[in-house]
Protein backbone atom coordinates (compact mmCIF):
# COMPACT_ATOMS: atom_id res chain seq x y z
CA UNK A 1 0.00 0.00 0.00
CA UNK A 2 1.29 3.48 -0.66
CA UNK A 3 2.49 5.53 1.96
CA UNK A 4 1.49 2.69 4.01
CA UNK A 5 3.23 4.24 7.51
CA UNK A 6 1.42 7.63 7.12
CA UNK A 7 -1.81 6.06 6.32
CA UNK A 8 -1.80 3.81 9.36
CA UNK A 9 -0.86 6.63 11.57
CA UNK A 10 -4.05 8.06 10.98
CA UNK A 11 -5.86 5.43 11.66
CA UNK A 12 -5.38 6.05 15.06
CA UNK A 13 -8.88 8.14 14.34
CA UNK A 14 -11.35 4.79 15.23
CA UNK A 15 -14.31 4.50 17.07
CA UNK A 16 -16.38 3.24 19.36
CA UNK A 17 -17.21 -0.41 20.74
CA UNK A 18 -21.29 -1.27 20.35
CA UNK A 19 -21.71 -4.16 23.34
CA UNK A 20 -24.30 -6.42 23.85
CA UNK A 21 -27.87 -5.04 24.98
CA UNK A 22 -30.56 -7.80 27.36
CA UNK A 23 -31.09 -10.26 29.72
CA UNK A 24 -30.75 -13.75 29.82
CA UNK A 25 -29.07 -16.64 28.31
CA UNK A 26 -29.70 -16.14 24.46
CA UNK A 27 -28.87 -17.65 21.48
CA UNK A 28 -25.42 -16.66 21.01
CA UNK A 29 -24.80 -14.46 24.09
CA UNK A 30 -23.09 -16.87 26.14
CA UNK A 31 -20.68 -16.65 23.87
CA UNK A 32 -20.48 -13.08 22.95
CA UNK A 33 -20.31 -12.54 26.50
CA UNK A 34 -16.99 -15.20 26.74
CA UNK A 35 -15.42 -13.28 23.60
CA UNK A 36 -15.47 -10.08 25.74
CA UNK A 37 -13.64 -11.13 28.18
CA UNK A 38 -11.25 -12.79 26.59
CA UNK A 39 -10.52 -9.57 24.45
CA UNK A 40 -10.34 -7.65 27.26
CA UNK A 41 -8.01 -10.17 28.67
CA UNK A 42 -5.95 -9.79 25.75
CA UNK A 43 -7.09 -12.84 24.90
CA UNK A 44 -7.70 -12.09 20.76
CA UNK A 45 -7.67 -15.69 18.91
CA UNK A 46 -9.72 -16.85 21.27
CA UNK A 47 -11.99 -13.99 21.10
CA UNK A 48 -12.25 -14.45 17.35
CA UNK A 49 -13.05 -18.22 17.86
CA UNK A 50 -16.11 -17.38 20.67
CA UNK A 51 -17.48 -14.48 18.21
CA UNK A 52 -17.98 -16.39 15.19
CA UNK A 53 -19.60 -19.09 16.91
CA UNK A 54 -21.77 -16.44 18.74
CA UNK A 55 -22.31 -15.02 15.24
CA UNK A 56 -23.70 -18.58 14.28
CA UNK A 57 -25.76 -19.05 16.92
CA UNK A 58 -27.62 -15.63 17.74
CA UNK A 59 -30.91 -14.41 15.73
CA UNK A 60 -31.98 -11.09 15.58
CA UNK A 61 -30.76 -8.75 13.33
CA UNK A 62 -29.54 -5.87 15.54
CA UNK A 63 -27.88 -8.30 17.72
CA UNK A 64 -25.92 -9.87 15.01
CA UNK A 65 -24.97 -6.55 13.71
CA UNK A 66 -23.48 -5.86 17.10
CA UNK A 67 -21.32 -9.16 17.10
CA UNK A 68 -20.11 -8.47 13.43
CA UNK A 69 -19.25 -5.25 14.92
CA UNK A 70 -17.08 -6.44 17.47
CA UNK A 71 -15.73 -9.20 15.42
CA UNK A 72 -14.49 -6.36 13.34
CA UNK A 73 -12.67 -4.46 15.91
CA UNK A 74 -10.52 -7.88 17.47
CA UNK A 75 -9.90 -8.88 13.59
CA UNK A 76 -8.50 -5.01 13.23
CA UNK A 77 -6.39 -5.48 16.23
CA UNK A 78 -4.86 -8.53 15.26
CA UNK A 79 -3.96 -6.54 11.80
CA UNK A 80 -6.65 -9.05 9.76
CA UNK A 81 -7.55 -5.55 8.00
CA UNK A 82 -9.40 -6.88 5.33
CA UNK A 83 -11.05 -9.45 7.45
CA UNK A 84 -11.98 -6.71 9.40
CA UNK A 85 -13.28 -4.64 6.14
CA UNK A 86 -15.56 -8.10 5.89
CA UNK A 87 -17.09 -8.28 9.39
CA UNK A 88 -17.80 -4.97 9.80
CA UNK A 89 -19.81 -4.57 6.15
CA UNK A 90 -21.64 -7.26 7.58
CA UNK A 91 -22.61 -5.52 10.57
CA UNK A 92 -23.64 -2.30 8.35
CA UNK A 93 -25.88 -5.35 6.05
CA UNK A 94 -27.77 -6.70 8.96
CA UNK A 95 -28.64 -3.27 10.23
CA UNK A 96 -27.90 -0.39 8.43
CA UNK A 97 -28.76 2.11 11.17
CA UNK A 98 -25.71 1.09 13.08
CA UNK A 99 -23.51 4.09 12.29
CA UNK A 100 -20.96 2.84 14.65
CA UNK A 101 -20.40 -0.53 12.01
CA UNK A 102 -20.51 2.25 9.22
CA UNK A 103 -17.79 4.15 10.12
CA UNK A 104 -15.61 1.09 11.55
CA UNK A 105 -16.18 -0.13 8.06
CA UNK A 106 -14.98 3.26 6.32
CA UNK A 107 -11.71 3.18 8.56
CA UNK A 108 -11.41 -0.62 7.91
CA UNK A 109 -11.41 0.26 3.89
CA UNK A 110 -9.55 3.46 3.74
CA UNK A 111 -6.51 1.05 6.01
CA UNK A 112 -7.07 -1.64 2.65
CA UNK A 113 -6.66 0.53 0.59
CA UNK A 114 -9.92 0.69 -1.01
CA UNK A 115 -10.28 4.24 -1.12
CA UNK A 116 -13.50 4.38 -3.19
CA UNK A 117 -15.31 1.93 -1.05
CA UNK A 118 -14.38 3.78 2.26
CA UNK A 119 -15.67 7.19 0.95
CA UNK A 120 -18.83 5.60 0.51
CA UNK A 121 -19.08 4.42 4.07
CA UNK A 122 -18.00 7.45 5.19
CA UNK A 123 -20.59 9.54 3.43
CA UNK A 124 -23.07 7.04 4.42
CA UNK A 125 -22.14 8.12 8.42
CA UNK A 126 -22.15 11.75 7.30
CA UNK A 127 -25.72 11.16 5.90
CA UNK A 128 -27.18 10.32 9.21
CA UNK A 129 -24.25 12.67 11.45
CA UNK A 130 -22.71 15.55 9.39
CA UNK A 131 -20.49 16.66 11.77
CA UNK A 132 -19.24 13.37 12.88
CA UNK A 133 -15.70 13.86 13.50
CA UNK A 134 -14.05 11.02 12.60
CA UNK A 135 -15.74 10.43 9.23
CA UNK A 136 -14.84 14.06 8.17
CA UNK A 137 -11.66 13.56 8.80
CA UNK A 138 -11.39 9.82 7.22
CA UNK A 139 -13.12 11.69 4.65
CA UNK A 140 -10.29 13.80 4.24
CA UNK A 141 -7.94 11.44 4.36
CA UNK A 142 -9.50 9.44 1.44
CA UNK A 143 -9.02 12.55 -0.74
CA UNK A 144 -5.28 13.00 0.08
CA UNK A 145 -5.03 9.70 -1.49
CA UNK A 146 -6.33 10.18 -4.24
CA UNK A 147 -4.39 13.78 -4.46
CA UNK A 148 -7.40 15.31 -4.05
CA UNK A 149 -5.75 18.08 -1.63
CA UNK A 150 -8.06 20.76 -1.50
CA UNK A 151 -11.37 18.43 -0.65
CA UNK A 152 -8.99 16.87 2.25
CA UNK A 153 -8.08 20.19 3.53
CA UNK A 154 -11.73 21.33 3.17
CA UNK A 155 -13.53 17.74 4.96
CA UNK A 156 -10.48 17.87 7.45
CA UNK A 157 -10.69 21.24 8.61
CA UNK A 158 -14.75 20.88 9.04
CA UNK A 159 -13.79 18.02 11.52
CA UNK A 160 -11.39 20.73 13.62
CA UNK A 161 -14.01 22.77 13.58
CA UNK A 162 -16.33 19.83 14.70
CA UNK A 163 -14.21 19.23 17.73
CA UNK A 164 -11.37 22.16 17.85
CA UNK A 165 -9.74 19.85 21.14
CA UNK A 166 -9.28 16.69 19.42
CA UNK A 167 -5.50 16.03 18.51
CA UNK A 168 -6.96 13.31 16.53
CA UNK A 169 -7.98 15.75 13.98
CA UNK A 170 -5.07 17.98 14.58
CA UNK A 171 -2.98 15.27 13.30
CA UNK A 172 -4.99 14.49 10.57
CA UNK A 173 -5.16 18.26 9.25
CA UNK A 174 -1.36 17.76 9.49
CA UNK A 175 -1.14 15.18 6.95
CA UNK A 176 -3.33 16.94 4.42
CA UNK A 177 -1.21 19.62 4.12
CA UNK A 178 2.23 18.24 4.32
CA UNK A 179 2.12 17.35 -0.05
CA UNK A 180 2.32 21.22 -0.53
CA UNK A 181 3.11 22.68 3.03
CA UNK A 182 5.65 20.67 4.97
CA UNK A 183 6.79 23.46 6.91
CA UNK A 184 2.82 23.92 8.34
CA UNK A 185 2.49 20.16 8.71
CA UNK A 186 5.21 19.84 10.97
CA UNK A 187 4.22 22.71 12.74
CA UNK A 188 1.02 22.31 13.48
CA UNK A 189 2.48 18.30 15.04
CA UNK A 190 4.95 19.56 16.96
CA UNK A 191 2.21 21.77 18.79
CA UNK A 192 0.05 18.45 19.16
CA UNK A 193 2.71 16.88 20.77
CA UNK A 194 2.94 19.90 23.07
CA UNK A 195 -0.62 20.05 24.02
CA UNK A 196 -1.38 16.75 23.65
CA UNK A 197 1.84 14.96 25.30
CA UNK A 198 0.09 11.67 25.74
CA UNK A 199 -1.09 11.69 21.92
CA UNK A 200 1.84 9.22 20.75
CA UNK A 201 0.79 9.54 16.63
CA UNK A 202 1.87 12.94 16.57
CA UNK A 203 5.27 12.30 17.34
CA UNK A 204 5.12 8.90 14.94
CA UNK A 205 4.12 11.18 12.40
CA UNK A 206 6.86 13.67 12.77
CA UNK A 207 9.78 10.67 12.62
CA UNK A 208 8.40 9.55 9.51
CA UNK A 209 8.34 12.61 8.13
CA UNK A 210 11.82 13.57 9.42
CA UNK A 211 12.84 10.22 7.72
CA UNK A 212 11.35 10.08 4.33
CA UNK A 213 10.49 13.57 3.46
CA UNK A 214 12.88 16.18 5.00
CA UNK A 215 16.06 13.56 5.29
CA UNK A 216 16.95 14.78 8.92
CA UNK A 217 17.59 11.31 10.37
CA UNK A 218 18.32 12.92 13.65
CA UNK A 219 15.39 14.60 14.41
CA UNK A 220 13.55 11.32 12.85
CA UNK A 221 15.59 8.89 15.18
CA UNK A 222 14.38 11.70 18.28
CA UNK A 223 10.72 11.63 17.14
CA UNK A 224 10.30 7.61 16.32
CA UNK A 225 11.97 7.24 20.09
CA UNK A 226 9.34 9.97 21.74
CA UNK A 227 6.84 7.47 20.25
CA UNK A 228 8.12 4.62 21.97
CA UNK A 229 8.29 6.45 25.23
CA UNK A 230 4.45 7.98 24.57
CA UNK A 231 3.09 4.59 23.02
CA UNK A 232 5.14 1.60 24.96
CA UNK A 233 5.58 -1.35 23.70
CA UNK A 234 2.00 -2.28 22.92
CA UNK A 235 1.70 0.67 20.27
CA UNK A 236 0.04 0.39 16.91
CA UNK A 237 3.10 1.21 15.44
CA UNK A 238 6.22 0.26 18.18
CA UNK A 239 7.17 -2.51 16.02
CA UNK A 240 7.74 0.17 12.96
CA UNK A 241 9.28 2.94 15.13
CA UNK A 242 11.99 0.32 16.60
CA UNK A 243 12.83 -0.74 13.28
CA UNK A 244 13.48 2.48 12.18
CA UNK A 245 15.29 2.97 15.00
CA UNK A 246 17.83 -0.07 14.47
CA UNK A 247 18.11 1.22 10.67
CA UNK A 248 19.03 5.04 11.60
CA UNK A 249 21.10 3.87 14.14
CA UNK A 250 22.77 2.21 11.98
CA UNK A 251 21.86 -1.21 13.57
CA UNK A 252 21.35 -4.63 11.48
CA UNK A 253 18.29 -6.37 11.95
CA UNK A 254 18.26 -9.76 10.67
CA UNK A 255 15.33 -12.00 11.04
CA UNK A 256 17.04 -15.33 12.85
CA UNK A 257 19.97 -14.01 14.21
CA UNK A 258 22.50 -16.43 15.93
CA UNK A 259 21.98 -16.86 19.46
CA UNK A 260 24.67 -18.39 21.98
CA UNK A 261 22.98 -19.93 25.06
CA UNK A 262 26.14 -20.80 27.06
CA UNK A 263 27.61 -17.41 26.72
CA UNK A 264 23.94 -15.47 27.73
CA UNK A 265 23.83 -17.86 30.64
CA UNK A 266 27.72 -17.08 31.61
CA UNK A 267 26.99 -13.42 31.83
CA UNK A 268 23.84 -13.65 33.45
CA UNK A 269 25.66 -15.68 36.04
CA UNK A 270 28.24 -12.78 36.19
CA UNK A 271 25.68 -10.24 36.09
CA UNK A 272 23.53 -11.40 38.67
CA UNK A 273 26.16 -11.87 41.15
CA UNK A 274 27.06 -8.07 40.66
CA UNK A 275 23.88 -6.85 40.74
CA UNK A 276 23.60 -8.83 44.47
CA UNK A 277 27.07 -7.33 45.43
CA UNK A 278 25.48 -4.15 43.93
CA UNK A 279 27.50 -3.53 41.32
CA UNK A 280 25.47 -1.98 38.99
CA UNK A 281 27.48 -0.41 36.06
CA UNK A 282 29.34 -3.64 36.35
CA UNK A 283 26.36 -5.80 35.73
CA UNK A 284 24.73 -3.60 33.02
CA UNK A 285 27.86 -4.72 31.07
CA UNK A 286 27.06 -8.10 31.63
CA UNK A 287 23.94 -7.97 30.97
CA UNK A 288 24.25 -6.34 28.00
CA UNK A 289 27.05 -8.92 26.77
CA UNK A 290 23.90 -11.76 27.81
CA UNK A 291 21.63 -9.58 25.61
CA UNK A 292 24.08 -9.22 22.65
CA UNK A 293 24.06 -13.03 22.97
CA UNK A 294 21.07 -14.47 22.89
CA UNK A 295 18.15 -10.97 22.43
CA UNK A 296 15.31 -12.88 23.67
CA UNK A 297 16.67 -13.68 27.27
CA UNK A 298 13.80 -11.65 29.09
CA UNK A 299 16.08 -12.10 32.36
CA UNK A 300 18.68 -10.44 30.67
CA UNK A 301 16.66 -7.19 30.03
CA UNK A 302 14.98 -7.45 32.99
CA UNK A 303 17.84 -7.61 35.03
CA UNK A 304 19.48 -4.71 32.73
CA UNK A 305 16.41 -2.69 33.37
CA UNK A 306 17.03 -3.07 37.00
CA UNK A 307 20.71 -2.20 37.31
CA UNK A 308 19.87 1.19 35.05
CA UNK A 309 16.78 1.92 37.82
CA UNK A 310 19.01 1.66 40.97
CA UNK A 311 21.54 3.95 39.31
CA UNK A 312 18.14 6.11 38.78
CA UNK A 313 18.80 5.89 34.97
CA UNK A 314 14.91 5.79 34.41
CA UNK A 315 14.47 6.58 30.50
CA UNK A 316 17.18 3.80 29.89
CA UNK A 317 15.68 1.24 32.54
CA UNK A 318 12.09 2.15 30.48
CA UNK A 319 13.76 0.87 27.56
CA UNK A 320 15.20 -2.64 29.25
CA UNK A 321 11.98 -3.04 30.37
CA UNK A 322 10.10 -2.79 27.28
CA UNK A 323 12.21 -4.99 25.20
CA UNK A 324 11.67 -7.75 28.05
CA UNK A 325 8.49 -7.18 27.58
CA UNK A 326 9.05 -7.67 23.29
CA UNK A 327 9.99 -11.34 24.35
CA UNK A 328 7.09 -11.77 26.92
CA UNK A 329 4.18 -9.70 27.05
CA UNK A 330 2.97 -11.35 30.13
CA UNK A 331 5.92 -10.66 31.94
CA UNK A 332 4.11 -9.15 35.09
CA UNK A 333 7.47 -7.91 36.82
CA UNK A 334 8.78 -6.32 33.68
CA UNK A 335 5.51 -4.69 33.51
CA UNK A 336 5.32 -3.48 36.93
CA UNK A 337 8.67 -1.76 36.66
CA UNK A 338 8.38 -0.08 33.43
CA UNK A 339 5.26 1.51 35.14
CA UNK A 340 7.31 2.38 38.07
CA UNK A 341 9.90 3.46 35.63
CA UNK A 342 7.40 5.66 34.31
CA UNK A 343 5.62 6.85 37.57
CA UNK A 344 9.66 7.86 38.75
CA UNK A 345 9.78 10.19 35.25
CA UNK A 346 6.18 11.28 36.93
CA UNK A 347 5.02 10.18 33.73
CA UNK A 348 1.44 9.60 35.14
CA UNK A 349 -0.20 8.34 32.47
CA UNK A 350 2.26 6.37 31.06
CA UNK A 351 3.15 5.07 34.30
CA UNK A 352 -1.55 4.43 34.83
CA UNK A 353 -0.99 2.60 30.99
CA UNK A 354 1.31 -0.02 32.30
CA UNK A 355 -0.32 0.05 35.41
CA UNK A 356 -3.87 -1.41 33.59
CA UNK A 357 -1.62 -3.69 31.41
CA UNK A 358 -0.22 -5.13 34.56
CA UNK A 359 -3.86 -5.51 35.87
CA UNK A 360 -4.85 -8.04 33.34
CA UNK A 361 -2.01 -10.42 33.88
CA UNK A 362 -1.75 -9.37 38.08
CA UNK A 363 -4.59 -7.80 39.11
CA UNK A 364 -3.69 -7.21 42.72
CA UNK A 365 -0.40 -5.56 41.84
CA UNK A 366 -1.81 -3.90 39.03
CA UNK A 367 -4.38 -2.10 41.40
CA UNK A 368 -1.98 -1.21 43.84
CA UNK A 369 0.21 0.23 41.60
CA UNK A 370 -3.02 2.36 40.32
CA UNK A 371 -3.69 3.42 43.51
CA UNK A 372 -0.29 4.37 44.14
CA UNK A 373 -0.15 6.42 40.88
CA UNK A 374 -3.34 8.07 41.69
CA UNK A 375 -2.53 9.03 45.39
CA UNK A 376 0.92 10.86 43.97
CA UNK A 377 -0.03 12.41 40.96
CA UNK A 378 -2.77 14.85 42.81
CA UNK A 379 0.70 16.16 44.75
Amino acid sequence: MKNKKSVLVAGCLTVALLMFIGCGERAGEKEYNKALAAWESGELVKAQGLLEKAIRKTTGNEKKSIAWNQLGLILWELGKTEEAAHAFNESCILAESLTGANLNLGVALFHAGRFDEAEVALNNVLGGDSKNQVALAMLGLVSAQKQDWAGASRAITAAVKANPQSPAGQNALALAELQHHSDTAVQRLKQVVSAYPDYAPAAYNLGVIHEQKLNNHSEALNWYRQYIRKAGSMGTHADAANQAIARLSGQSTPTAPKTDAAAAKRHMDAGSKLLTAQKFNSAIGEFELAIKADPNQKFAHYNLGYALFSLKKYSEASVAYINALKVDPKYADARYMLSYSYFQQRQWNDAEREAKELAKVDPARGEQMLNYIADNRKR
